[in-house]
């Protein structure tokens, strides 16, 4: 598998002119080499596979990236990078320019390295998913799923937030998850118009809107769902809202097609929630990317410049958010098929429910 991705990888060195392309991303280190360390470099070139390390490493590197060849830093990263680049002869070499640090980037082009920043590069080929990868996904999908069935039993008005966060995650850990996705946001009463608003000691109260926002990993893969609850009788307006940013989110879902551009699908989801008389409460972008990290590329905005492909795997939330009133946020991850149709991830219910 690690084969494939790293042929894939040096196909784009020779697309883009560089002669080798420098890795300083955990997730992207993971994705290439199947190291999951906390600390490295790795430099893909033409006919080497190099991972940069120190000795707290090397047992663990020997296990899941045998294929590579370990170069110890002796805890003096970029001086080891540096010598080795040289080394080699690398003319120009590629970097991720979010990743690498300005200290890192100055001593290197200051030992007259020719450094190429591209952005996306790694990014774009997690962006595909493979048969491995996508079930992971749906089994982070599943244990979701299940907290939220399982909490729905478990809110009391009365509760903390906290106390209704932590229940979520003791659930998914207990049924299978190695761990939380992220922190668990509940955010109840006037409180779910933050989007997010991370739990507190705030009491749930009755005749107000709870957003439950979270996710689970397993096997290095992630989920991330949401859905929006009430407690007792809420204001008429919110529950319009509710029923916007479900149709929606529906209607983005409905158009996730090959070669739709994923800004079209935020806009899609955007022009239903302005016609409803909801535009300048939709705060955020539509979707991102899901898989090794909860939020990776692409994102779902109007900025967005990629379109939809088979294999990925995103977000699809929209969000509605009243101040002093509460808000509305829906969300499910999505896979698209070989046929370009969008499945669900997760499958928990997002009809209005009301305790």
């Amino acid at each position: 598998m690690n084969e494939d991705r790293i042929k894939k990888l040096r196909n784009l060195l020779r697309e883009n002119y560089i002669d080798g392309y420098l890795i300083s991303d955990k997730a992207g280190m993971n994705y290439i080499s199947g190291f999951t360390g906390t600390y490295g470099k790795i430099l893909i070139t033409k006919n080497r596979k190099i991972i940069f390390a120190d000795g707290r490493y090397f047992e663990q590197l020997r296990k899941q990236a045998p294929d590579f060849e370990i170069v110890d830093n002796h805890m003096r990263m970029t001086e080891y990078v540096q010598k080795t680049i040289k080394k080699l002869n690398l003319d120009v070499v590629g970097f991720e320019p979010n990743e690498l640090t300005a200290g890192e980037y100055l001593k290197l082009v200051g030992s007259e390295i020719k450094l190429k920043p591209i952005e996306h590069l790694i990014e774009n080929l997690r962006m595909i998913k493979d048969c491995s990868e996508i079930s992971k996904i749906k089994k982070a999908g599943n244990i979701a799923d299940q907290a939220f069935n399982h909490i729905l039993s478990f809110i009391k008005s009365g509760m903390t937030e906290l106390e209704v966060a932590r229940e979520i995650d003791r659930y998914g850990l207990k049924h299978g998850a190695d761990s939380t996705a992220f922190e668990t946001i509940v955010s109840s009463g006037t409180r779910s118009s933050l989007p997010h608003g991370h739990a507190t000691n705030k009491i749930i109260e009755k005749n107000g809107m709870i957003i439950l926002d979270f996710g689970f990993m397993v096997d290095g893969y992630y989920s991330d769902i949401t859905r929006t609850i009430a407690i007792g009788n809420v204001d008429e307006k919110l529950k319009k809202a509710y029923y916007t940013v479900l149709n929606a989110q529906q209607r983005a879902i409905k158009h996730c097609k090959l070669g739709t551009k994923l800004s079209d699908l935020d806009a899609i989801a955007r022009e239903y929630i302005t016609n409803e008389g909801f535009g300048p409460n939709f705060l955020h972008g539509t979707g991102h990317g899901i898989g090794l990290t909860v939020h990776e590329y692409p994102l779902l905005n109007s900025d967005s410049l990629e379109s939809v492909k088979e294999g990925e795997t995103f977000t699809v939330e929209p969000g509605i958010y009243l101040e002093n009133l509460g808000g509305i946020r829906i969300e499910d991850d999505v896979l698209i098929d070989k046929l370009g149709t969008a499945h669900l991830l997760t499958h928990a219910s997002k009809e209005w429910i009301e305790l």
